[in-house]
């Protein structure tokens, strides 16, 4: 299987890479590591120098081979020169002056197309919460209702209560007025009824 040709965008993925891996390696310098093992570094200076020459060498390997790993297994540059082959053609198109409705979506920002997007799956939510309304506003309506039923009939049952209360109320009222020998003859009377 051949390399695929490198494009564009490659080719700064590839530079990226090669910056990145060059600023880090750069500050993994001699004096950093001589300051972390000042002994070796002052008796045997020349060994040191080259234990810090092998870690860079595979440090600098075995990233190389991961991010070739990593693009190659995630078919990474297929993937970025088919995009620079179809940015190509949309420019071309653009330059021949073909418009079409998919050239003029490339025009388009970001926001427009994602509202776009958005606006049918809001108008479904919006259908689905006033229904949900629907059925809650009815579902208020039919226990309004109920409670309005249930106090009419609590008014029902509790005003002959009130109504005894009272009368209870104004008979004890009479009672404590009366005189309690008065009162001993009255009962006296009504049980002899």
């Amino acid at each position: 299987m051949s390399q695929p040709q490198e494009g564009p965008r490659l080719r700064s993925l590839n530079k990226l890479l090669e910056k990145c891996l060059s600023e880090t390696l750069n500050n993994f310098s001699y004096a950093k590591v001589a300051q972390c093992f000042p002994t070796l570094a002052r008796e045997k200076p020349k060994r040191l120098n080259d234990a810090h020459a092998q870690v860079l060498t595979f440090l600098k390997t075995n990233v190389e081979e991961e991010f070739k790993l990593i693009l190659k297994k995630r078919n990474i540059p297929e993937k970025l020169n088919e995009l620079d082959a179809l940015i190509a053609k949309a420019k071309q198109r653009e330059k021949d002056g073909q418009s079409s409705v998919q050239s003029t979506m490339y025009n388009l920002c970001p926001k427009t197309i994602i509202r776009a997007k958005t606006i049918p799956l809001k108008e479904n939510e919006i259908k689905r919460l006033e229904s949900e309304f629907l059925k809650i506003s009815q579902e208020n309506e039919r226990l309004m209702s109920e409670l309005r039923s249930k106090k009419e009939q609590s008014n029902f049952i509790t005003l002959p209560v009130i109504e005894a209360i009272t009368e209870i109320n104004e008979i004890a009222k009479a009672a404590t007025e009366i005189p309690v020998e008065e009162m001993h003859a009255i009962i006296e009377t009504i049980i002899r009824l």
